[in-house]
């Protein structure tokens, strides 16, 4: 059957107003479309680049160094003359009347007080050494007036002998240790009688350059009843 070769008018409304829905649909998927797709590039902000540095961390048993004023050096392509070899000591002025000391002779960076020291006595610590005999300028000598006494065990057989000790003898003339070396007859008591006087007596101490000073003594008590 053949189409009509002329639409009705019933028809062509019809048709129109199928075109204008479809460009109505068409503009307002446009228009929806158009801002999501704006809104999507708005809210896709560009990343930052990741920037990565290596540092050297301290070690964990020591605290962070604290946060240090920065100091600028500037270099000096210049030599600097040195102050010191330019310092002199200020010059005070004289009190009316009083004359001008004479120049004193300055070692380098020697300030004007010490030209003109002052000598103070310090006494020489003790020497703890024990001298011989050989070593010794003067001997020590016995100053003191009593003698060894004479025991009754001794007095009472009429013995006659005697002790050889070895005594240490300090800077001050009493004797700090007494040892034995031998007596002759022994059982008589001679060599108690002999320490017990040692550690009474007073001597003059020996002299070894100018001052006193320890010394070992070999001595010999002769008894005699």
């Amino acid at each position: 059957m053949n189409a009509p070769a002329q639409l009705s008018a019933q028809a062509k409304s019809r048709m129109r107003l199928l075109v204008a829905i479809e460009i109505s649909l068409v503009l307002h998927l446009a228009i929806i479309f158009g801002i999501q797709i704006g809104a999507v590039e708005r809210s896709v902000m560009p990343r930052p680049a990741i920037e990565a540095r290596i540092v050297t961390m301290p070690p964990a048993h020591q605290k962070p160094a604290p946060p240090q004023t920065q100091i600028l050096v500037k270099a000096i392509d210049r030599p600097v003359k040195s102050r010191v070899e330019d310092y002199r000591p200020p010059v005070r002025p004289l009190p009316a009347g009083a004359q001008k000391p004479e120049a004193e002779a300055l070692k380098p960076g020697m300030p004007a007080a010490a030209a003109s020291p002052t000598m103070v006595h310090a006494p020489l610590p003790p020497d703890p050494t024990y001298y011989p005999a050989s070593e010794v300028d003067e001997h020590p000598a016995l100053i003191s007036a009593a003698h060894p006494a004479y025991p009754e065990k001794a007095a009472a057989a009429n013995v006659k002998g005697d002790v050889l000790v070895l005594f240490l003898l300090n800077e001050n003339g009493t004797v700090d240790e007494v040892s034995v070396l031998e007596q002759n007859p022994p059982g008589y008591a001679l060599d108690e009688a002999v320490i017990e006087w040692l550690q009474h007596a007073q001597f003059k101490p020996a002299m070894r350059r100018g001052r006193a000073v320890k010394m070992r003594v070999v001595y010999r008590v002769t008894f005699e009843p």
